[in-house]
């Protein structure tokens, strides 16, 4: 698994917030259909601003009317949240709104004053309006699943938006486990109050009373499920709204942590998707399956979402009716590495971990620098090269890459690719690449004719 890394109604009364009681409407988990079709959920491993506007246009969605982007602002402090500068673009190009709600914990964004003042001092302001929703109260949404809490509460500006991205960074979270959409969606959205409701279960939406019913863990969780589907079924059961985790800055804590731990392990890249459960599956997958090495290791993450048994959330909105946890990756890393090439005029582009490093250096002089000086750049990374030949394609391989682009390939360069399972995308296939003057083969590739596998192709390239 590894290698295949990168190839996811019983509503309480209360006169003062005006949330009326149903109760046509069955509890029971068993009366909910569970989705079981496989769900698209599209990924690029580079992080870039572009890389974010691309992934958001793979889901070939347009938002109509007013677009609220739902991003965590970060607490006072911090430093993983998603920076103003990466997300830019989108919320530029979708004219959106960032929204975002106050804390139920005491800090600098629990009241509308410092939160403002945190937004200020994060610089989000500079690039887009933003929008406190619950600046001015809350109301309540119906939930379908009543299990624990009967009606989720969030924010009254969010009456005033036609459309939804869900824009959530993907990392650890102290109670929860992990953060992603499911999380930016539920407690993210509620208001303070409606965040209090969620943390304890459904028994009190008091903010200073909540942290002392917080036992209940798996509630917690279900709650969360339950007011994240709120929001979805807000949001015209989905039709209205799409779901993106930058998954980067692998911390095991959240953004609402002032001081969060160093992350552990490299960044992974950016999903999105329909679908929030498929996504957020997705990622705890990608993490559960890190290719872990000392100094790049998945394994305080894992402990922090295994110790809060934070895959229930995912488990439990799966079984209410929010969405699949079956899912097929849909890279879309590989034909914009090839154009940037010919255009830029480069021989080699390395995409891995969230990173794209360019290389202009003739022949395979750079490959082989990397496979010696930097072979983690080639380990699951989506290649691009103008001209792929026999030799190229054994450093390659033995490097370790998932997914090459090219111009052109040799047979004999092809068949090595395909032994090794190695997915090939080449605009032209020829007999052999030829020599600078065109009068023959390649010399380093004429070397390899009678070498039939990766191992004896680099045993000649060392002697060379």
């Amino acid at each position: 698994m590894k290698n295949k890394l990168f190839m996811a109604m019983v509503i309480a009364a209360t006169a003062l917030t005006g949330c009326k009681t149903q109760t046509n409407k069955q509890s029971n988990l068993q009366d909910y259909v569970k989705q079981t079709d496989t769900s698209v959920v599209y990924m690029t491993q580079e992080i870039s601003p572009a890389s974010l506007v691309r992934v958001y246009e793979a889901l070939g969605v347009k938002p109509e009317g007013k677009v609220a982007v739902k991003i965590s602002t970060g607490e006072a402090g911090g430093h993983n949240y998603l920076q103003p500068r990466l997300i830019q673009q989108l919320v530029n190009m979708v004219d959106g709104t960032l929204v975002e709600c106050n804390t139920a914990y005491s800090g600098k964004r629990n009241t509308s004053e410092d939160h403002w003042q945190t937004i200020r001092d994060h610089g989000f302001l500079d690039i887009a309006p933003v929008d406190l929703m619950d600046e001015e109260g809350d109301f309540c949404i119906p939930v379908k699943d009543s299990t624990w809490i009967k009606y989720d509460r969030v924010g009254t500006h969010m009456k005033n938006y036609d459309f939804m991205i869900n824009l959530a960074h993907f990392k650890g979270h102290a109670m929860g486990g992990f953060g992603g959409v499911l999380k930016n969606q539920s407690i993210g959205v509620a208001s303070s109050q409606g965040k209090a409701y969620i943390h304890s279960a459904g028994v009190t939406e008091d903010v200073d009373k909540c942290w002392f019913h917080i036992s209940n863990q798996d509630g917690f969780l279900e709650s969360m499920a339950a007011a994240a589907q709120a929001v979805h079924m807000y949001f015209g059961n989905g039709e209205r709204i799409v779901y993106i985790n930058v998954v980067n800055n692998l911390s095991v804590d959240c953004d609402c942590d002032s001081h969060p731990a160093a992350p552990e392990m490299s960044d992974i890249g950016i999903l999105a998707s329909t679908d929030p459960v498929a996504l957020d599956q997705a990622c705890v997958d990608l993490v559960f399956n890190y290719p872990s090495k000392k100094g790049d290791d998945a394994k305080a993450l894992i402990k922090r979402i295994n110790s809060r048994h934070g895959i229930h959330t995912i488990e439990h909105a799966a079984a209410i009716g929010l969405g699949s946890r079956a899912y097929k990756i849909q890279s879309i890393d590989g034909e914009d590495m090839l154009n940037m090439l010919n255009e830029n005029n480069l021989s080699l582009l390395v995409r891995n971990k969230g990173i794209t490093t360019q290389h202009s250096s003739r022949g395979v002089q750079d490959l082989l620098q990397l496979i010696q000086e930097q072979p983690d750049r080639l380990q699951g990374a989506v290649v691009a090269d103008k001209i792929i030949g026999k030799a190229a394609a054994a450093i390659m391989a033995a490097g370790g890459v998932k997914k090459v682009y090219t111009n052109i390939i040799c047979t004999s360069a092809r068949e090595l690719f395909e032994n090794q399972g190695i997915e090939i995308h080449a605009t032209e296939e020829v007999e052999m690449i030829l020599n600078n003057d065109r009068s023959g083969q390649c010399p380093i590739d004429a070397r390899l004719n009678d070498a039939e596998t990766v191992e004896e192709c680099l045993e000649i390239l060392k002697k060379m």
